[in-house]
């Protein structure tokens, strides 16, 4: 799959990306993490369009602006999961989410009041199926990672 394959309407996201070993993160003003080796899915929205969004994260040569930026700076995005929407149901999804799974306290939750943004699990299929779940009854789409 290809960049090309990103809708270009509003929606939301989930990136799934794999920490492979234990480090530390500091994470802007939020502070430092220490990060399990796990998968990890980040819920966001892109009002201006999906593929200028993801276009974003997936740049490596981007100024750190959200949280997320410093996450992706040391790991890899494995999948991404999207629903195209005009409503902003990230804070929704993230919701279902918190008593579905472990999460980050804080993390990508400056212009909310969610307690976070990002979930992990030890097991990738498990995490996909919990954001799939999380982003019902709004049909999404499940891509692997992107090529450049």
């Amino acid at each position: 799959m290809t960049l090309a394959h990103i809708p270009k309407q509003k929606g939301v996201y989930a990136l799934i990306v794999e920490v492979p070993h234990q480090c530390f993160i500091q994470i802007g003003k939020l502070g430092g993490f220490l990060f399990k080796p796990a998968y990890y899915a980040y819920i966001g929205s892109a009002q201006g369009g999906l593929y200028m969004r993801i276009k974003r994260h997936l740049n490596e040569k981007k100024k750190k602006h959200w949280h997320i930026d410093y996450l992706l700076k040391k790991t890899e995005v494995r999948n991404i999961v999207f629903s195209i929407t005009a409503e902003r149901i990230e804070c929704r999804v993230a919701q279902r989410l918190i008593s579905r799974l472990p999460y980050l306290p804080g993390f990508g939750v400056s212009d909310c009041k969610c307690e976070s943004h990002l979930f992990y699990h030890p097991q990738k299929e498990r995490l996909i199926k919990e954001v799939v779940t999380a982003f019902s009854p709004y049909l999404c789409t499940v891509v692997p990672a992107l090529e450049p």
